[in-house]
């Protein structure tokens, strides 16, 4: 197998690939932070406004810290996010290319492929490491990277 896909900038599709790369984590961060952010206003409320400052203020940065990053990822002036990207997929490994930045990973370390409607995202140590636009792809190396990801069991459904 080889696979190759070439895919220029989009701010509409960064904001996209980002949370799908992170949306497990981003939800953990959102209801930590409602959590933090009404224990706050409850310490607050009670009149002990050192407590509300210790839970309120850590609690909104994680409400609102990841509605930042992804706003902020389409601003990126390198990278996969700004730059024209290549991405590879061989036998032994997945890789993506730009201007300013290599990286890949073989497929041995990574854990699974998780799809979603528009991406595939590798994941390996828990974590989205490359997020591919699959969608881009013609429907016959979507089969065949599908086949492979089914055979050697990173993919459980499609």
């Amino acid at each position: 197998m080889h696979i190759t896909l070439t895919v220029q900038p989009d701010s509409r599709r960064t904001r996209r690939s980002v949370r799908a790369r992170t949306r497990g984590k981003l939800r953990s961060w959102n209801l930590v932070g409602g959590g933090l952010s009404v224990a706050g206003l409850g310490a607050l409320i009670l009149g002990t406004p050192i407590g509300a400052g210790v839970l309120l203020a850590p609690g909104m940065t994680l409400l609102v810290g990841p509605w930042l990053l992804v706003l902020a990822a389409p601003r990126a002036r390198t990278g996969v996010f700004a730059e024209t990207a290549t991405y590879e997929l061989t036998e032994d490994s997945v890789s993506v290319h730009t201007p300013s930045l290599r990286s890949g990973y073989a497929w041995s370390a990574v854990e699974r492929v998780e799809e979603t409607d528009e991406f595939w995202v590798v994941v390996i140590g828990g974590a989205g490491v490359l997020v591919l636009p699959w969608t881009l792809l013609p429907e016959t190396d979507v089969k065949e990277a599908r086949d492979f990801f089914t055979e050697r069991g990173l993919l459980a459904c499609h």
